[in-house]
């Protein structure tokens, strides 16, 4: 089975590679407000839209980044002249931002994520109904696409859609075609799309471990919290690749419908015409 080379060209327009000169280097923990170590939190500058060259020319405008590991550490290499605050994101926690005069001397920084006040809406669902299917109805495979190398937590990808009427999310449905790592660890997401952006609407993360005993198999998650996707509105449910185990990629079938794919850290995004095939599904809500 021949490999889609999409993922990695993807990769290298998202990330940007640019030359190495002197640079600043952060390492640092991420915890909480209890002291526990926040895991794969998305750390980095945001790109800046307008110009901003330095005296040789060199764009300062990209955005750098990189994820927190299982126990919250990081090591992030900021160019030179890059000023900036670090910013920190997490699902289940409030945005933090650290000024560039605290990390600047390249200490090691200590960031304490505050929790989210989290207000769970009462969600009314008939016993006599049954799941529907909101994405991924009529999937024709076409191909095969996927994660390769170490790519931990910066790539998300998956499908766009719209509902009828309100429906509770109940399970995400995504089949393996191959996992060539040891193990791999993905992140499920699920993104309301509002003027170009994404805004998530989880508040806590769902992950699930791969391994090659998983090839060939469809696998499925469901939130831990009451999800409601609205009528009308535009969403996109994505998977990443948050922590592995060993050197490899891992492969999903395929097909050509429209998706994101998106720089978590970053927040880069591309509208592409192929997609994994990832399969949402949901009861309607009264």
């Amino acid at each position: 089975m021949k490999w889609n080379p999409f993922m990695a060209i993807l990769f290298a327009i998202l990330t940007g590679i640019s030359p190495v000169k002197a640079q600043t280097t952060v390492k640092g923990h991420v915890v909480n407000e209890r002291g526990d170590g926040v895991e794969y939190v998305s750390i980095g500058i945001e790109e800046d839209d307008g110009e901003n060259r330095s005296s040789d020319g060199e764009d300062q405008s990209a955005s750098v980044g990189v994820i927190s590991d299982a126990q919250g550490h990081f090591t992030l290499t900021i160019p030179a002249g890059r000023k900036e605050e670090l910013t920190f994101t997490h699902v289940s926690y409030q945005t933090a931002t650290i000024p560039y005069t605290t990390y600047a001397d390249g200490h090691e920084l200590t960031v304490t994520l505050k929790d989210k006040v989290i207000e769970l809406a009462e969600v009314v669902v008939s016993k006599k109904n049954k799941p529907h299917t909101l994405s991924g109805k009529s999937w024709i495979r076409t191909s095969t696409a996927g994660f390769e190398g170490d790519c931990k937590g910066e790539i998300e990808w998956g499908p766009i859609f719209k509902n009828r009427k309100d429906y509770l999310l109940t399970d995400i449905v995504v089949a393996i075609d191959k996992c060539e790592y040891e193990e791999c660890l993905l992140s499920f997401n699920c993104y309301e799309i509002r003027d170009k952006k994404f805004v998530n609407v989880l508040n806590k993360p769902i992950y699930q471990r791969v391994t090659p005993a998983d090839n060939g198999k469809q696998l499925s998650v469901s939130p831990a919290e009451s999800v409601v996707l609205k009528c009308k509105k535009k969403y996109c449910v994505t998977i990443s690749v948050v922590d592995i185990k060993g050197k490899g990629r891992l492969s999903f079938p395929a097909n050509f419908k429209s998706s994101y794919a998106r720089h978590k850290v970053k927040g880069k995004m591309r509208k592409i015409p192929g997609c994994p095939m990832i399969i949402v599904k949901g009861y309607e809500v009264e």
